[in-house]
């Protein structure tokens, strides 16, 4: 997730088709049943009291604030921390010099303790790379039995992201289902449909029970994402890539893969009032878990707008948008052409600007132009 030199790149209408159909031919074959793992996890994950809430996304201590500054700032509003416990084979501590950053999987649990007891929801998140597999699986797993409500693993492809194969995919999700067969993991994409396709999605789709993608309406609002949908075949509103423009088409495009989808919104927004356009169309398409990119940049209106619009309450109807001159372009997401025929997946990326190659950790998204979205911290 971040903002690099590719993502000002423009794609060519060949490419893009050729990422296109890698996709549609990926999803063949998945299907989702009564006996799909994905539905005995949310049957036993209801039963074990793994309810829904909003969060914040946290990337460092020395960026975001202390353990207590956080905490203090979500006591009271539902809204759950996020916090990056670990980047490939590294605990957090190697790149967060601040002396609440996680040093191991007990750290962890001890986090969790602490924003529990204030009664904040803690949830993890993580960058895989494929470097050891069953390594990085076991590390999930660790923290989601330390104490963590779920984990989030933040799917990229490009430099300091995931760079394995998809038989790498599957050794890591079927370890980590082993370890934790019934445990909330997710993922977090970029959506964008020329960087979908840069991840192994049906294999890490099936061990997952969300996706999270990264829909950043003022930095992807550029020339070059612009051409990037119109290369994929939708239609582009007058204002370009606003909230809804984004959770339509992200709609469209995650829906074969079958599973909830929580999408995350541009904490640093330019005007925070979109947030109410944000979470209102979101409602409308039945996702109801919101989550902030990142909290060190958000301003608090924005987290206090998240405790009066709890999961599954109807947010405020924004109000209506001025009448488009003749001949303007529809905001609603629309299709040009028909896409590649898919098939239902079984299984199923969120966004931050590029990141720097190790030894820096990858941050969580925040894309900006064509191509590589990468963290953004």
């Amino acid at each position: 997730m971040g903002e690099g030199g590719v993502l000002g790149r423009t794609i060519s209408r060949r490419k893009f088709l050729i990422a296109s159909g890698a996709t549609a031919g990926a999803v063949v074959g998945l299907g989702i049943n009564a006996c799909d793992p994905y539905t005995i996890r949310k049957i036993q994950q209801t039963k074990d009291g793994v309810f829904l809430n909003h969060t914040a996304w946290v990337w460092q201590f020395s960026s975001d604030g202390s353990l207590e500054t956080v905490a203090s700032q979500l006591q009271g509003t539902g809204v759950g921390a996020l916090l990056k416990t670990h980047d490939g084979l590294e605990w957090m501590s190697k790149y967060d010099t601040h002396p609440d950053a996680v040093t191991s999987a007990s750290r962890a649990g001890n986090i969790a303790s602490y924003f529990e007891d204030r009664g904040v929801p803690f949830h993890a998140w993580c960058v895989v790379r494929g470097e050891d597999p069953i390594r990085e699986a076991e590390m999930c797993a660790d923290v989601l039995a330390a104490g963590a409500r779920s984990v989030v693993i933040d799917l990229e492809g490009g430099s300091g992201f995931w760079h394995g194969t998809p038989t790498d995919a599957l050794r890591f999700g079927e370890r980590l289902r082993t370890l934790s067969p019934y445990g909330r993991v997710d993922i977090s994409i970029d959506p964008r449909p020329w960087r979908i396709n840069l991840v192994p999605m049906n294999e890490f789709v099936a061990m997952s029970d969300a996706i999270w993608p990264q829909l950043y309406w003022d930095t992807f609002n550029t020339p070059g994402n612009h051409d990037g949908y119109r290369a994929a075949g939708f239609s582009l509103p007058a204002d370009g890539t606003t909230p809804e423009f984004l959770l339509d088409t992200t709609a469209q495009i995650l829906q074969p893969y079958g599973r909830a989808v929580v999408p995350i919104g541009q904490g640093a927004a330019a005007d925070p009032g979109m947030w109410g356009r944000f979470a209102y169309r979101a409602w409308e398409l039945g996702q109801i878990e919101l989550s902030i990119w990142r909290l060190g940049v958000t301003r608090a209106e924005t987290v206090q707008y998240l405790k009066q619009t709890p999961p599954g309450s109807q947010p405020a109807a924004p109000p209506p948008t001025a009448t488009p001159e003749p001949g303007t372009p529809t905001k609603t997401a629309t299709r040009t052409k028909s896409p590649t025929k898919t098939r239902t997946p079984n299984h199923t990326r969120t966004p931050r600007p590029t990141r720097t190659p190790s030894p820096t950790p990858s941050v969580t998204p925040s894309p900006s132009a064509t191509e590589t979205v990468t963290v953004v911290p």
